[in-house]
């Protein structure tokens, strides 16, 4: 851990946030988790107004951007080191007959970035997708982490050009709970990291919020990680096809997987982007049939998703679209399909999201984890049941 120079005065503003952030936010579970009625609403700070989304013909918000999705991936190198990922990238480019628009890489919270792989992506007209994982998110409220914030800052500012930064993805799920913690204590850290780069003048950056597709499902968690419309510049999930490997699991079309996602996305009139995705093989045709039918419904049900990112992997299950000839055509085909190579100049030229007055973010909004009417008391046990999980 870095040793933290910041000002003792800014020091204290910070913790005096944080605690400020972390009691409204036990004090909000504590109320939905338990049989008391729901405490009346704490004064809140007037929250900015935000434009109104446009409308399409039938009423819905039309889609971000221009028509067209970027097209991109994770291609799994034969090796850890950066020259073994960059060949596996262009192995697979020489597949498609095309360069991949998005290259996605992977870095751990303190692992340094960027590296000679942005460099190489930059150089060869690729964008550079960073997903860069979190850590305790109260240690960065706290500024604990500012040194090594800052130093990634001026690394990427240092770039000769635009990079997505794709911070503590799928921060809903249960791999990453401890680090998350409350969803005020994440909004809280993902907005210092998004400040902190502003202050150093890393400009060069567009952020992607990423949760889980499944968490937009009806009683999902993902909108109560959203750090405010201010500090996102696309809005981002993850969703996989689990059959069969997956005990359980039923063969999920791409649509069915993304539909929740799209709709909540949309009203907030960003471009969208699908992090990851991808499907196993199950009888021979199938996994290439999904290919083709997310690529048809990309086209005519999601036209605001303007990235799509294939996880191209052996990693849990094969994902990999070389898992059988006619799954790699498929592929091919996705990927040459003229949706897919738009012009990525309109969406890259994008000023990267602020809030309206720098330096004062948005409130958290710890009533969004309050319940709106008071939850039924629990039953008494009878003797001999085991205790409700905690």
């Amino acid at each position: 851990m870095c040793a933290n120079r910041a000002l003792p005065g800014s020091f204290v503003r910070r913790t005096l946030t944080a605690l400020v952030v972390l009691v409204a936010g036990v004090a909000a579970v504590h109320v939905s988790g338990s049989g008391a009625d729901p405490q009346p609403p704490l004064p809140l700070p007037a929250v900015p107004s935000l434009p109104v989304p446009a409308l399409s013909a039938d009423g819905a918000p039309a889609p971000a951007g221009p028509p067209g999705a970027l097209f991109g991936a994770y291609v799994q190198g034969g090796g850890s080191g950066a020259d073994a990922q960059m060949a596996a990238v262009e192995s697979r480019e020489h597949d498609l007959g095309r360069r991949l628009a998005i290259d996605h890489h992977f870095y751990p919270w303190d692992k340094e970035f960027p590296t000679v792989r942005e460099q190489a992506d930059l150089q060869a007209g690729r964008v550079p997708l960073i997903s860069w994982n979190g850590t305790l998110n109260l240690g960065i409220d706290l500024g604990l982490q500012d040194d090594l914030i800052k130093t990634r800052a001026a690394a990427i500012k240092a770039l000769p050009g635009k990079v997505m930064i794709r911070w503590m993805w799928e921060m809903d799920g249960r791999r990453k709970a401890n680090d998350s913690g409350h969803p005020a204590l994440y909004v809280a850290a993902w907005r210092h990291i998004h400040d902190v780069f502003a202050t150093e003048g890393a400009t060069n950056v567009q952020w992607v919020w990423c949760p889980n597709a499944t968490a937009f499902n009806e009683g999902g968690n993902a909108p109560s990680f959203y750090p405010g419309d201010e500090y996102v510049d696309w809005i981002c999930s993850d969703g996989y096809n689990w059959a069969p490997g997956r005990s359980n699991d039923q063969w999920r079309s791409f649509a069915s997987i993304y539909t929740s996602f799209y709709d909540w996305g949309l009203a907030h009139h960003k471009p969208l982007m699908v992090g990851e995705f991808g499907a196993q093989e199950r009888n021979p045709g199938d996994k290439a049939q999904w290919l083709a039918e997310a690529r048809e419904a990309l086209k005519t049900k999601f036209p605001g998703i303007k990235a799509v990112l294939y996880f191209d992997a052996n990693k849990d299950y094969d994902w990999r679209v070389t898992s059988s000839p006619e799954t790699l055509a498929a592929f091919r085909d996705m990927g040459n399909d003229p949706w897919f190579t738009p012009d990525p100049g309109p969406l890259l030229a994008t000023a990267p999201a602020a809030p309206m007055v720098p330096g004062i973010p948005i409130p958290v909004p710890p009533l969004q984890f309050v319940p709106s009417t008071p939850p039924k008391p629990p039953a008494a046990p009878t003797p001999g049941d085991p205790a409700p999980p905690g």
